[in-house]
């Protein structure tokens, strides 16, 4: 393992400790203001597609995979829609999934806690990038993500 992919990953889980002991409203606060920066950053985040196709078209990259790379206007939206509605659902964390007693006080619980830090790869789909963090962030998990070369300039921009 390379320093920089140890740094990356000890910086992840560092920041994951921090997120996973956010409120739930707090959490939730970073999710919509991903969402709002979606749609205040559209014409960026396009022009930085529009590099990635433009790379694609050039490279005769085939069809399907230029297809899932391709930001529009009404993706945006709907991936801004998308993180709202995951910021609005109930807290995951600590929920009690079941709960039985062993002996006279002793108990045993079944409670959702975050798994700490993910680390995702995807290829030429930039839209997996937001949608993967919200739910990373929903559940207080870190995050490394692997993005394929493809979409290098969308995802830079969503970064």
């Amino acid at each position: 393992v390379s320093d920089e992919a140890r740094a990356c990953a000890t910086a992840a889980r560092t920041q994951a400790r921090i997120l996973q002991n956010l409120p739930a409203t707090d959490r939730s606060k970073i999710l919509n203001a991903i969402a709002d920066a979606l749609i205040t950053h559209t014409e960026t985040l396009l022009q930085a597609n529009a590099l990635d196709l433009v790379i694609a078209e050039e490279t005769n990259t085939a069809l399907p995979l230029v297809r899932r790379l391709k930001l529009t206007d009404a993706k945006l939206q709907t991936l801004a829609a998308g993180i709202r509605q995951i910021a609005s659902q109930n807290d995951p964390l600590g929920v009690v999934k079941s709960k039985r007693e062993l002996a006279e006080g002793l108990v045993l619980q079944q409670i959702t806690v975050p798994i700490g830090v993910l680390m995702i790869i995807f290829e030429s789909r930039p839209d997996s990038l937001p949608q993967i963090s919200a739910l990373a962030i929903a559940s207080g998990n870190g995050l490394l993500l692997k993005g394929g070369k493809e979409a290098a300039h969308s995802n830079a921009a969503l970064h």
